[in-house]
């Protein structure tokens, strides 16, 4: 069951952050551009960095899909197996620039290769959060954090998100840029950082 589970993720990963020739439903095996749910609008954001560590060593601090805590944001409960597709699920306390709320958040991908330790996950948002005042919500928020080993200890970490939401409430490039940051410091403080670090850069569009 573990095994269809994986291989049925793996499968729909394959076809998601494509662009499709007809644009679908955003979602998780959607890519952009996607349409999103009435009320809503697409946002779009992407930040890099490069880390001065072995790519098993970041992967080790931030694919970890129940601890979260490099970001700034733990989880508050958690679900099922870790990092098991489909099964795995956190709720987090997410603040935006209309109010805190609580999210929950479903794992619908994992990877992490024995080979040279780069890695890959994906999550979405489970369910409609409507906005506690006016007409606004949150209609979906799709993400994917992946490390690819770049040299021995150079690690190139990039975070793509996609959501649907009214007004776009959250800023994507600044909550991973200092997410990122936070995971290069937990890394130094460890001894962990022996190659060359850069500041995390973003492009955002919405």
């Amino acid at each position: 069951m573990m095994f269809i589970t994986t291989l049925l993720a793996a499968l729909l990963a394959t076809f998601a952050l494509a662009t499709p020739a007809v644009p679908l439903p955003c979602s998780a095996i959607s890519g952009t551009p996607c349409i999103c749910p009435e009320g809503t609008e697409l946002s779009e954001s992407s930040t890099v960095e490069n880390f001065g560590a072995s790519a098993s060593d970041v992967g080790h601090l931030l694919n970890d899909f129940s601890n979260p805590a490099w970001t700034g944001n733990d989880p508050l409960t958690l679900e099922g197996p870790n990092n098991v597709p489909i099964l795995s699920l956190r709720e987090r306390n997410l603040s935006t620039l209309v109010g805190n709320y609580l999210f929950k958040e479903r794992l619908t991908f994992w990877y992490e290769s024995p080979f040279d330790g780069s890695f890959e996950q994906r999550f979405e948002q489970k369910g409609f959060v409507p906005y506690h005042s006016g007409n606004g919500s949150f209609g979906g928020l799709w993400t994917t954090l992946k490390g690819d080993r770049i040299f021995e200890n150079q690690t190139l970490v990039q975070t793509i998100v996609y959501a649907c939401q009214t007004g776009h409430p959250m800023n994507f490039a600044a909550y991973y840029g200092n997410a990122l940051t936070n995971a290069t410091n937990i890394l130094r403080a460890a001894g962990l950082i022996n190659g060359v670090s850069t500041g995390a850069e973003s492009v955002q569009l919405f």
